[in-house]
């Protein structure tokens, strides 16, 4: 399968890869800090031979009639020979003038006061390269006080570093290896953890992929607690398209019913026109026929309002409106068709902004249903007024001087397809419907009440929203 543009590295890929990357450093950490390790002990572990070897050189320096006397005992370099394959070197220095031993054995690194009185009892020591090998080198210097002045005696034993490696050696392989499988034994887990760790969701997706496409029924599967807010989700967006088809079934069931009527109705009128002789019938037909054919129109018209609604009900987020300017918009738009009518309208805005949370369209074709509603229901030469009100929260108001609804209407008018009998035109039986759909989405209530001295207000009330002044 091709990559979607776009598409980022699997997610188990980019766990191991970032997992990995921290284990192969902390690996590399502890193998830096081994090899220190490693020499540091090997060094310790000989610099005690040969700083018991340069103590012992030092006792063998001293000052008789005839000079200066350098008798090295035997004991000393029999310390050193439990390194065999090391080679030695020493030199011997009486206040910085060579006596013997190797005159080009390295010159020390200089000294502080502090290592200046340290290295009177103990030797110090210090790494350097001889005679194209690497040396370690003990360092001492004493005063020999029978003399006046003290005479200042210096000795500098050197031993190669074959042994100290070898022992270094000893110790960092075994550890390397000890770190070596346990990084391996580290990625091994880490890749099985992460891979049944994502399991659910490979469980989810394949139980997803296996479903028929009419099959909108919660996913049941055993996943862990973590996983449990994505199946949930999913389990609600199956539950929220299972409602928008069973919606839409009943929908479209209901309209293929409710245009059969209108479509029968306009062939036997359109074949009563045909057949007719009389030129006054006839004409009288072509009027039926025209408005069935504005009837099945509107219809249509607010069939496809419903659909378009559902989908932004499901698809778009609210946002914030403000109702003064988007109900002034509306009336403006409607009130030249009203003229047509003989109807006038009055707007009267509220004296504050209102904000709301909502779709523009929707409530847009909400007031296009209410406001033509009241249009259509009332008398030549009347007015129908639109009002907004702040307290006690934002509220819609819309008067008409129509006959009304009695009550025992006021509820069923909000079905679908529900046509009263008062007023002189019959609708479509679905504006009314749309605009609670709409109210409802909106978290708003409308209510249908009685206007004086005759008539019907339809109010609409929202919930405040305040995100601008």
């Amino acid at each position: 399968m091709n990559k979607a543009p776009g598409h980022h590295p699997a997610l188990r890929r980019r766990l191991l890869l970032l997992s990995g990357t921290v284990l192969v450093g902390l690996a590399l950490l502890a193998m830096g800090l081994m090899i220190s390790y490693s020499q540091k002990t090997a060094d310790r572990s000989y610099d005690i031979m040969l700083n018991s070897a340069t103590l012992q050189m030092a006792n063998a320096v001293r000052h008789t009639e005839q000079g200066v006397v350098v008798d090295i005992p035997v004991s000393a370099f029999a310390t050193l020979a439990l390194a065999p394959q090391d080679r030695v070197f020493y030199r011997i220095s009486i206040n910085g003038t060579f006596l013997t031993g190797y005159r080009s054995l390295p010159a020390p690194p200089p000294r502080s006061p502090s290592q200046r009185q340290l290295t009177l009892q103990q030797p110090d020591f210090f790494d350097a390269e001889f005679d194209g090998e690497p040396v370690r080198i003990a360092r001492l210097i004493r005063l020999n006080t029978e003399r006046l002045p003290h005479d200042e005696i210096q000795i500098e034993l050197a031993q190669t570093r074959l042994a100290r490696q070898q022992l270094a050696d000893e110790i960092l392989y075994p550890a390397l290896e000890l770190i070596f499988g346990l990084l391996l034994c580290a990625l091994l887990l880490l890749w099985l953890g992460i891979y049944y760790a994502l399991r659910p969701f490979t469980l989810i997706a394949r139980a997803l992929a296996r479903r028929r496409p009419r099959d909108l029924t919660p996913l049941s599967l055993p996943v862990p607690s973590e996983t449990l807010p994505l199946l949930n989700t999913i389990n609600h967006f199956i539950a929220r398209q299972q409602q928008m088809l069973t919606r839409l079934e009943d929908n479209t069931s209901v309209a293929a019913h409710q245009l059969r009527t209108p479509l029968a109705s306009l062939r036997a009128l359109s074949e009563n026109a045909r057949d007719e002789q009389d030129a006054g019938k006839q004409r009288t037909l072509l009027h039926g026929l025209i408005a069935q054919c504005d009837q099945l129109a509107l219809t249509v018209d607010h069939l496809l309002n419903q659909a378009m609604l559902d989908h932004r009900f499901h698809s778009q987020e609210l946002i914030p409106v403000e109702l003064n300017a988007l109900v002034r918009e509306v009336c403006l738009l409607l009130a030249v068709p009203a003229l047509q009518r003989r109807v006038a309208l009055s707007f009267e805005a509220a004296d504050t902004p209102l904000w709301i949370q909502g779709d523009e369209v929707a409530l847009t074709q909400m007031l296009n249903n209410l406001i033509d509603n009241a249009v259509a229901h009332s008398p030549p030469d009347s007015q129908v007024e639109i009002l907004l009100r702040q307290s006690p929260e934002p509220t819609i108001l819309i008067r008409d001087r129509g006959p009304g609804i009695p009550m025992t209407e006021k509820e069923k008018v909000f079905e679908r397809f529900y046509r009263g009998h008062s007023g002189r035109y019959r609708g479509s039986g679905l504006g009314m419907a749309i605009a609670r759909d709409v109210a409802e989405h909106h978290g708003a209530r409308i209510l249908l009440q009685d206007n004086e001295p005759g008539g019907l207000q339809v109010e609409i009330h929202f919930e405040s929203h305040r995100s601008r002044s």
